[in-house]
């Protein structure tokens, strides 16, 4: 009798574990997107050629971000 319960049972619990993680998803709120703090722009001592920036990139979101389009000065 077990044997003809669980596979509906755990087909039942699939959908809807399916339906919440796509409702969670798509229509939970998140933060506003990604930001990406000021850089500090003192350069004491810079040399002729390749010259290093870091930026410091905030994601809050539960999605992936892509950073595109930093050029040169």
């Amino acid at each position: 009798m077990l044997q003809r319960i669980l596979p509906p049972v755990f087909l039942l619990i699939a959908v809807v574990l399916f339906a919440a993680a796509g409702y969670a998803y798509y229509y939970l709120d998140d933060a506003p997107g990604a930001t990406i703090d000021e850089p500090d722009r003192e350069f004491p001592a810079l040399a002729v050629g390749h010259n290093e920036t870091t930026l410091r990139l905030h994601n809050p979101t539960r999605h992936t971000v892509r950073v595109v389009g930093y050029q040169f000065c």
